[in-house]
């Protein structure tokens, strides 16, 4: 860990230290047990070859965990990651290393804390960034945790009109939303092995495994990181809303994670029981070098079992 900035000397320009890896199947395989995703395009060279990929690549998910490994090393202790927006725009495949850097582009002052807007992404060894990203972190003001107020929701484009794949019943359902689905109580071994998958193979920082080195951190106890996901491993995990096509190989059936936009607020603590509200925000159909591909955003509200908001999170999902 690099160590807290400084209030006083940050400023634009100033660059994170890079978190990197070479990834695999060792480090895809170890993610997988702790995400469940244990989906043939990231185990199968067939199954990938079958929907048009040249190999088998890695999840979008876990280049989203070393990005929030990224901000998380280079706050430390010192604040927390409040927002992330991200896209994907290419593969991570196997033998690639990833090199996650980072910038400051905005330092505003907050209700009780200093907001830090960041530029963000994942360059491959051949330079090209697979990850633009962008994301604002919190620095807290006396060592208190404070996070920012939540946002307004997002509304849909009005741009959703019938297409090549897009049909009339689909766009009809925008705005449906489901009912909350609780998962089952976060348990420390769960937040502690998704720590240790998503920094392997460094050790993750001891806050995340040890409630002693937790304790004096601003949350006063074990967190998960930002990125965790209690629903990963329930028999009938809500990733997703009824208004997807569900996943194949034919056009416009074959699916991509076009990545994600997540809101902060209160941590995961053991014990916690996290439920998620799924709304069906929006769909557009675009033409693009693939040909025509059609993006769905659906929004996922977190509580934890007091009501308080944990996170917002906006899915991009894409069909070609």
């Amino acid at each position: 860990m690099s160590g807290a900035p400084d209030h006083a000397t940050l400023q634009v320009g100033d660059e994170l230290p890079p978190f990197v890896r070479t990834t695999g199947l060792a480090n895809w395989n170890r993610y997988a047990a702790v995400n469940d995703e244990f989906i043939d395009i990231h185990m199968d060279p067939g199954a990938a070859k079958a929907v048009g990929m040249p190999d088998v690549f890695g999840m979008g998910n876990l280049r989203i965990a070393y990005l929030h490994n990224l901000v998380r090393d280079w706050t430390g202790h010192a604040g927390d990651l409040a927002e992330f927006r991200c896209e994907f725009r290419g593969l991570n495949l196997k033998g690639d290393e990833l090199t996650c850097h980072g910038r400051v582009t905005g330092v505003e002052a907050g209700d009780g804390h200093t907001l830090v807007h960041l530029d963000l992404g994942v360059r491959n060894q051949d330079g090209v960034e697979t990850t633009p990203a962008t994301a604002t972190a919190v620095l807290f003001a006396d060592g208190k945790a404070a996070m920012p107020d939540e946002p307004t929701p997002t509304e849909p484009s009005g741009q959703a009109v019938p297409g090549t794949f897009l049909d009339q019943a689909t766009i009809d359902a925008i705005g449906r939303t489901l009912p909350p689905v609780a998962a089952p109580p976060v348990g420390a071994n769960d937040i502690a092995r998704w720590a240790i998958a998503t920094y392997w193979p460094e050790p993750p920082p001891a806050a995340f495994l040890d409630a002693d080195a937790a304790a004096d951190t601003p949350w006063g106890g074990v967190v998960a990181p930002r990125d965790f996901d209690p629903f990963a491993w329930m028999p009938k995990r809500p990733w997703a809303g009824d208004w997807l096509w569900g996943m194949g190989t034919e056009p416009g059936t074959r699916l991509l994670n076009g990545g994600q936009r997540n809101v902060y607020h209160e941590p995961i603590r053991p014990g916690d029981v996290i439920s998620v509200t799924r709304r069906f925000v929006d769909v557009v159909e675009r033409e693009t070098k693939r040909g025509p591909m059609v993006f769905f955003t659906s929004e996922f509200r977190w509580e934890n079992q007091d009501g308080a908001l944990v996170r917002i999170g906006e899915q991009t999902t894409i069909y070609y």
